[in-house]
């Protein structure tokens, strides 16, 4: 009953779009709008934390787009919070969520995997795993870590979530905490409800090539199952953009 309750208020916030950051999105292929309604559901669990929501996009293309949570809305500069999320055309290939903060990377991170199953997932549930590696990086501050990442059983049937440190990582005594989430492809995953569809095994759906248009790099041969990665030149170090070199 009490998780009925929070889908009905979840889905009404939603849908009124009370409080949301007021961000400048494009709609133009299917993915875009998946990352849409995506954010809205992080925005949504970052207030109901008590945390500042997704608030300004740096760039959004039909494969990539970089926001992040700013002091100032549309903010032009990427600050302690930053977010990389890389497209296909129908659907979301992986997020690269970073923080300089561990005290608040669990919040942040637990709205950004709540956001995968906003119907089902309990706040708690989404806290635990990120809180754990939080603290793992605050009692050991300078022993770096990361989780292997699968690539085999990449973009399958499943949303999948590695976690890395990197202390110091620029030289500048600033440590970064990230999350790293695999998003299935649309056919076994539905954004509004969190539902997925069959098992953690790496099969994957036929995919027309035609419906493909506008993904740089698509290869029809690659039976995608690999993480593809482009890396965006920024001016700032601190920027996500460069930061998927560190998952290789």
């Amino acid at each position: 009953m009490v998780r009925r309750l929070s889908a009905l208020l979840l889905a009404l916030i939603i849908l009124t779009g009370s409080g949301l950051a007021d961000l400048a999105w494009k709609e133009d292929t299917p993915a875009q709008q998946i990352l849409k309604t995506y954010i809205e559901h992080v925005n949504t669990f970052l207030a109901e934390m008590g945390e500042p929501q997704v608030n300004s996009i740096f760039e959004l293309y039909d494969d990539h787009a970089e926001m992040g949570i700013t002091a100032e809305e549309n903010a032009e500069i990427p600050e302690d919070v930053t977010v990389t999320v890389y497209l296909y055309y129908d659907s979301l290939n992986n997020l690269l969520l970073r923080a300089s903060d561990m005290t608040r990377f669990p919040r942040i991170a637990a709205a950004f995997i709540r956001a995968l199953h906003p119907t089902s997932m309990t706040q708690e549930e989404a806290l635990e795993t990120p809180r754990e590696r939080a603290q793992k990086a605050m009692t050991n501050p300078t022993d770096s870590f990361e989780d292997p990442v699968e690539e085999e059983k990449l973009n399958g049937t499943t949303p999948r979530i590695f976690y890395a440190y990197y202390p110091n990582q620029y030289h500048d005594e600033v440590n970064w905490l990230q999350l790293l989430i695999i998003f299935p492809f649309a056919e076994y995953w539905d954004e509004e409800t969190g539902i997925t569809v069959g098992d953690d095994t790496p099969d994957t759906p036929d995919h027309d090539p035609d419906e493909q248009e506008g993904y740089e790099g698509y290869n029809p041969d690659d039976d995608y199952d690999h993480l593809e990665i482009f890396t965006t030149a920024t001016p700032e170090p601190d920027s996500a953009a460069g930061e998927y070199d560190s998952w290789n």
